[in-house]
Protein backbone atom coordinates (compact mmCIF):
# COMPACT_ATOMS: atom_id res chain seq x y z
CA UNK A 1 0.00 0.00 0.00
CA UNK A 2 1.54 3.56 -1.41
CA UNK A 3 0.84 6.67 -1.44
CA UNK A 4 -1.11 8.92 1.06
CA UNK A 5 -2.89 5.42 2.44
CA UNK A 6 -0.02 3.96 2.92
CA UNK A 7 1.40 7.01 4.95
CA UNK A 8 -1.36 6.94 7.20
CA UNK A 9 -0.97 3.38 7.81
CA UNK A 10 2.83 3.58 8.68
CA UNK A 11 1.21 6.30 10.66
CA UNK A 12 -1.07 4.43 12.71
CA UNK A 13 1.17 1.66 13.27
CA UNK A 14 3.72 4.14 14.94
CA UNK A 15 0.84 5.48 17.17
CA UNK A 16 0.30 2.34 18.76
CA UNK A 17 -2.14 1.71 16.54
CA UNK A 18 -4.84 4.20 17.97
CA UNK A 19 -7.54 5.62 15.79
CA UNK A 20 -7.86 8.17 18.49
CA UNK A 21 -3.95 9.29 18.40
CA UNK A 22 -4.08 9.24 14.57
CA UNK A 23 -7.29 11.32 14.66
CA UNK A 24 -5.54 13.59 17.16
CA UNK A 25 -2.20 13.95 15.25
CA UNK A 26 -4.22 14.83 11.84
CA UNK A 27 -7.28 16.87 12.62
CA UNK A 28 -6.88 19.01 15.79
CA UNK A 29 -4.38 21.94 15.90
CA UNK A 30 -4.84 24.17 18.47
CA UNK A 31 -3.31 28.03 18.23
CA UNK A 32 0.05 28.26 20.08
CA UNK A 33 -1.21 31.50 21.36
CA UNK A 34 -4.34 31.76 23.04
CA UNK A 35 -6.04 34.85 22.03
CA UNK A 36 -7.54 35.92 24.87
CA UNK A 37 -7.86 34.92 28.80
CA UNK A 38 -10.22 34.87 31.66
CA UNK A 39 -10.53 36.93 34.66
CA UNK A 40 -12.38 36.58 37.77
CA UNK A 41 -14.16 39.74 39.39
CA UNK A 42 -12.63 39.85 43.31
CA UNK A 43 -15.55 41.66 44.03
CA UNK A 44 -18.42 40.06 41.93
CA UNK A 45 -16.44 36.35 41.10
CA UNK A 46 -18.00 37.25 37.76
CA UNK A 47 -15.54 35.68 35.22
CA UNK A 48 -15.32 37.78 32.54
CA UNK A 49 -13.80 37.22 29.01
CA UNK A 50 -11.14 39.43 27.73
CA UNK A 51 -9.91 39.75 24.61
CA UNK A 52 -6.43 40.10 23.17
CA UNK A 53 -5.84 43.63 22.91
CA UNK A 54 -4.31 43.62 19.24
CA UNK A 55 -7.67 42.48 18.23
CA UNK A 56 -10.16 44.42 17.00
CA UNK A 57 -13.40 45.18 17.57
CA UNK A 58 -13.34 45.91 21.41
CA UNK A 59 -15.47 42.70 23.45
CA UNK A 60 -19.04 42.58 23.45
CA UNK A 61 -20.42 43.73 26.18
CA UNK A 62 -23.70 41.50 26.38
CA UNK A 63 -21.84 38.53 27.40
CA UNK A 64 -21.50 35.97 29.51
CA UNK A 65 -18.59 33.70 30.64
CA UNK A 66 -19.13 30.09 30.91
CA UNK A 67 -17.68 27.37 32.18
CA UNK A 68 -18.74 23.60 31.54
CA UNK A 69 -18.07 20.49 32.38
CA UNK A 70 -18.11 17.49 29.86
CA UNK A 71 -19.17 13.90 30.06
CA UNK A 72 -15.86 13.22 29.43
CA UNK A 73 -14.94 14.98 32.73
CA UNK A 74 -13.00 18.05 30.70
CA UNK A 75 -13.40 21.71 31.99
CA UNK A 76 -14.07 23.83 28.59
CA UNK A 77 -15.14 27.38 28.27
CA UNK A 78 -17.99 28.93 26.55
CA UNK A 79 -18.76 32.50 25.91
CA UNK A 80 -22.74 33.41 25.59
CA UNK A 81 -23.00 36.55 23.22
CA UNK A 82 -26.91 37.52 23.74
CA UNK A 83 -28.59 39.54 21.74
CA UNK A 84 -31.88 41.44 22.83
CA UNK A 85 -35.36 39.90 22.37
CA UNK A 86 -33.70 37.01 20.65
CA UNK A 87 -35.77 33.53 20.13
CA UNK A 88 -32.85 31.58 18.35
CA UNK A 89 -29.09 30.57 19.36
CA UNK A 90 -26.65 29.34 17.63
CA UNK A 91 -24.09 27.01 18.92
CA UNK A 92 -21.18 27.62 17.48
CA UNK A 93 -18.18 25.06 16.69
CA UNK A 94 -15.46 26.93 15.15
CA UNK A 95 -12.84 25.49 12.60
CA UNK A 96 -9.48 24.51 13.57
CA UNK A 97 -6.10 26.16 14.54
CA UNK A 98 -8.00 29.20 15.99
CA UNK A 99 -10.41 30.00 19.43
CA UNK A 100 -12.80 32.26 21.07
CA UNK A 101 -10.84 35.12 20.81
CA UNK A 102 -9.85 34.71 16.93
CA UNK A 103 -13.26 34.93 16.41
CA UNK A 104 -14.64 37.01 18.97
CA UNK A 105 -15.62 39.55 15.79
CA UNK A 106 -17.90 36.56 14.40
CA UNK A 107 -19.86 35.69 16.98
CA UNK A 108 -20.66 39.74 17.63
CA UNK A 109 -21.67 40.02 14.11
CA UNK A 110 -23.92 37.16 13.77
CA UNK A 111 -25.58 38.62 16.99
CA UNK A 112 -25.79 41.89 16.62
CA UNK A 113 -27.08 41.58 12.77
CA UNK A 114 -29.15 38.32 13.34
CA UNK A 115 -29.99 39.10 16.39
CA UNK A 116 -29.82 35.77 17.82
CA UNK A 117 -28.17 34.36 20.36
CA UNK A 118 -24.53 32.77 19.93
CA UNK A 119 -23.10 30.22 22.07
CA UNK A 120 -19.51 29.61 21.35
CA UNK A 121 -16.96 27.47 23.17
CA UNK A 122 -13.36 25.84 22.57
CA UNK A 123 -12.74 22.41 22.32
CA UNK A 124 -11.22 20.07 24.72
CA UNK A 125 -7.26 21.68 24.53
CA UNK A 126 -7.85 24.61 22.79
CA UNK A 127 -8.03 28.22 24.19
CA UNK A 128 -8.71 28.00 28.39
CA UNK A 129 -10.55 24.69 28.24
CA UNK A 130 -8.86 21.88 29.86
CA UNK A 131 -6.58 18.72 28.26
CA UNK A 132 -3.14 18.88 26.28
CA UNK A 133 -4.95 17.05 23.20
CA UNK A 134 -7.93 16.91 21.74
CA UNK A 135 -10.13 14.03 20.08
CA UNK A 136 -12.91 13.30 18.09
CA UNK A 137 -14.99 11.70 21.53
CA UNK A 138 -13.90 14.84 23.30
CA UNK A 139 -15.98 17.08 20.79
CA UNK A 140 -18.63 15.04 20.86
CA UNK A 141 -18.51 15.55 24.52
CA UNK A 142 -17.78 19.36 24.23
CA UNK A 143 -20.66 20.66 21.63
CA UNK A 144 -23.25 18.15 24.34
CA UNK A 145 -22.49 19.99 26.87
CA UNK A 146 -22.55 23.38 25.16
CA UNK A 147 -26.18 22.53 23.89
CA UNK A 148 -27.30 20.99 27.23
CA UNK A 149 -26.44 24.34 29.21
CA UNK A 150 -28.36 26.03 26.08
CA UNK A 151 -31.36 23.88 26.62
CA UNK A 152 -31.08 23.98 30.23
CA UNK A 153 -30.44 28.01 30.72
CA UNK A 154 -31.94 29.90 27.64
CA UNK A 155 -34.80 27.38 25.98
CA UNK A 156 -35.76 23.92 26.64
CA UNK A 157 -37.22 23.52 22.63
CA UNK A 158 -34.23 23.08 20.93
CA UNK A 159 -36.80 21.55 17.82
CA UNK A 160 -37.56 25.59 17.73
CA UNK A 161 -34.63 27.20 19.23
CA UNK A 162 -31.13 25.70 18.76
CA UNK A 163 -29.49 26.09 15.60
CA UNK A 164 -25.93 24.38 15.31
CA UNK A 165 -23.09 26.51 13.07
CA UNK A 166 -20.41 23.91 12.27
CA UNK A 167 -17.50 25.16 10.78
CA UNK A 168 -14.85 22.19 9.09
CA UNK A 169 -13.76 20.13 11.77
CA UNK A 170 -16.75 21.77 13.54
CA UNK A 171 -19.04 20.44 11.16
CA UNK A 172 -17.78 16.68 12.83
CA UNK A 173 -19.41 17.79 16.04
CA UNK A 174 -22.04 19.40 14.51
CA UNK A 175 -23.40 16.52 12.63
CA UNK A 176 -22.75 13.99 15.28
CA UNK A 177 -25.46 15.95 17.77
CA UNK A 178 -27.77 16.59 15.07
CA UNK A 179 -28.01 13.09 14.05
CA UNK A 180 -28.98 12.08 18.00
CA UNK A 181 -31.10 15.10 19.33
CA UNK A 182 -33.54 17.65 18.14
CA UNK A 183 -32.54 20.83 17.07
CA UNK A 184 -34.30 23.68 14.61
CA UNK A 185 -31.24 24.07 11.71
CA UNK A 186 -27.50 23.14 10.97
CA UNK A 187 -24.67 25.35 9.32
CA UNK A 188 -22.25 23.50 7.61
CA UNK A 189 -19.42 25.88 6.80
CA UNK A 190 -16.51 24.31 4.67
CA UNK A 191 -17.69 21.00 6.19
CA UNK A 192 -16.04 17.54 5.26
CA UNK A 193 -17.42 14.34 4.15
CA UNK A 194 -15.48 12.80 6.92
CA UNK A 195 -12.01 12.92 8.34
CA UNK A 196 -10.21 10.51 6.28
CA UNK A 197 -11.84 11.39 2.90
CA UNK A 198 -9.91 14.87 3.15
CA UNK A 199 -7.12 13.11 2.99
CA UNK A 200 -7.52 10.43 0.74
CA UNK A 201 -10.69 8.96 -1.62
CA UNK A 202 -9.42 5.61 -0.92
CA UNK A 203 -11.59 3.64 1.59
CA UNK A 204 -8.56 1.18 2.57
CA UNK A 205 -8.20 2.57 5.76
CA UNK A 206 -11.52 3.44 6.59
CA UNK A 207 -11.21 1.62 10.09
CA UNK A 208 -9.02 4.62 10.93
CA UNK A 209 -11.82 7.28 9.59
CA UNK A 210 -12.79 10.08 12.16
CA UNK A 211 -16.38 12.11 11.94
CA UNK A 212 -18.38 10.37 9.64
CA UNK A 213 -20.90 13.29 8.36
CA UNK A 214 -21.66 11.81 4.88
CA UNK A 215 -23.21 9.26 7.22
CA UNK A 216 -24.95 11.47 9.67
CA UNK A 217 -26.06 14.07 7.63
CA UNK A 218 -28.88 11.48 6.26
CA UNK A 219 -29.73 11.07 9.72
CA UNK A 220 -30.64 14.60 11.03
CA UNK A 221 -34.22 15.48 11.23
CA UNK A 222 -34.06 19.35 10.99
CA UNK A 223 -33.01 21.43 7.85
CA UNK A 224 -29.30 21.85 6.25
CA UNK A 225 -27.86 25.07 4.42
CA UNK A 226 -24.15 24.41 3.10
CA UNK A 227 -21.88 27.29 2.68
CA UNK A 228 -18.34 26.23 0.51
CA UNK A 229 -16.04 28.23 -1.45
CA UNK A 230 -15.65 27.01 -5.03
CA UNK A 231 -11.92 27.69 -4.65
CA UNK A 232 -11.66 26.10 -1.39
CA UNK A 233 -8.27 24.28 -2.03
CA UNK A 234 -7.79 22.53 2.23
CA UNK A 235 -11.17 21.07 1.57
CA UNK A 236 -12.38 21.18 -2.00
CA UNK A 237 -16.33 22.38 -2.65
CA UNK A 238 -16.71 18.96 -3.97
CA UNK A 239 -17.14 17.97 0.04
CA UNK A 240 -19.46 20.17 0.70
CA UNK A 241 -21.59 19.46 -2.54
CA UNK A 242 -21.68 15.67 -1.52
CA UNK A 243 -22.93 16.63 2.38
CA UNK A 244 -26.05 18.94 0.24
CA UNK A 245 -26.95 15.95 -1.93
CA UNK A 246 -27.00 13.44 1.41
CA UNK A 247 -29.24 16.01 3.48
CA UNK A 248 -32.89 14.48 3.12
CA UNK A 249 -34.42 16.52 0.38
CA UNK A 250 -37.42 18.04 2.45
CA UNK A 251 -34.65 19.16 4.42
CA UNK A 252 -32.21 20.94 2.59
CA UNK A 253 -32.15 24.41 2.52
CA UNK A 254 -30.44 26.60 -0.34
CA UNK A 255 -26.55 26.30 -0.54
CA UNK A 256 -23.85 28.81 -1.03
CA UNK A 257 -21.43 28.01 -3.53
CA UNK A 258 -18.85 30.82 -2.55
CA UNK A 259 -16.77 31.98 -6.01
CA UNK A 260 -13.67 32.69 -5.32
CA UNK A 261 -13.14 32.19 -2.04
CA UNK A 262 -11.18 29.17 -0.35
CA UNK A 263 -11.48 27.62 3.45
CA UNK A 264 -11.19 29.94 5.45
CA UNK A 265 -11.90 33.60 3.71
CA UNK A 266 -15.73 33.40 3.02
CA UNK A 267 -16.42 35.77 5.57
CA UNK A 268 -14.51 38.53 3.79
CA UNK A 269 -14.09 41.10 1.30
CA UNK A 270 -17.15 41.78 -0.35
CA UNK A 271 -19.17 38.76 0.63
CA UNK A 272 -19.73 39.67 4.26
CA UNK A 273 -22.82 41.26 3.15
CA UNK A 274 -24.49 38.05 1.43
CA UNK A 275 -22.73 35.83 3.52
CA UNK A 276 -25.52 37.58 6.64
CA UNK A 277 -27.86 37.82 3.73
CA UNK A 278 -27.88 34.17 3.17
CA UNK A 279 -27.98 33.38 6.97
CA UNK A 280 -30.98 35.20 7.70
CA UNK A 281 -32.61 33.70 4.91
CA UNK A 282 -31.56 30.24 6.21
CA UNK A 283 -32.98 31.28 9.46
CA UNK A 284 -36.02 33.04 7.85
CA UNK A 285 -37.23 29.83 6.36
CA UNK A 286 -37.19 27.90 10.03
CA UNK A 287 -40.45 30.12 10.47
CA UNK A 288 -43.45 31.66 9.55
CA UNK A 289 -42.79 35.31 10.77
CA UNK A 290 -41.00 37.74 9.05
CA UNK A 291 -37.42 37.00 8.38
CA UNK A 292 -34.87 40.05 10.76
CA UNK A 293 -34.52 43.27 8.51
CA UNK A 294 -30.70 43.69 8.07
CA UNK A 295 -29.13 47.53 8.22
CA UNK A 296 -26.97 46.59 5.00
CA UNK A 297 -25.23 49.51 6.51
CA UNK A 298 -24.48 48.12 9.89
CA UNK A 299 -23.10 44.46 7.69
CA UNK A 300 -20.42 46.22 5.55
CA UNK A 301 -18.50 47.07 9.51
CA UNK A 302 -18.56 43.41 10.12
CA UNK A 303 -16.16 40.72 8.77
Amino acid sequence: MGGVPGQLLCFWCRGGCSTARVAGALAFFPPEEQTYHLHKDPHTKEIQFIVNPDLEPLPYENTQTIILNTRRKKVITAVLYRAEGASKTIVYSHGNATDLGAMHDRYVGLATILKVNVLAYDYTGYGQSSGDMCTEPDTYADIEAACQWVIENISSNPAEDLILYGQSVGSGPSCYYASRHAAAGVILHSPFLSGMRVFTASRALACLDIFPNIKRIQKVQCPVMVIHGLADEEVPCAHGQGLHAAVPRDLQREPWWVPEKGHNNICSGDAIPEYYERINKFLGSLKEEAEVQIDSGEISLKN
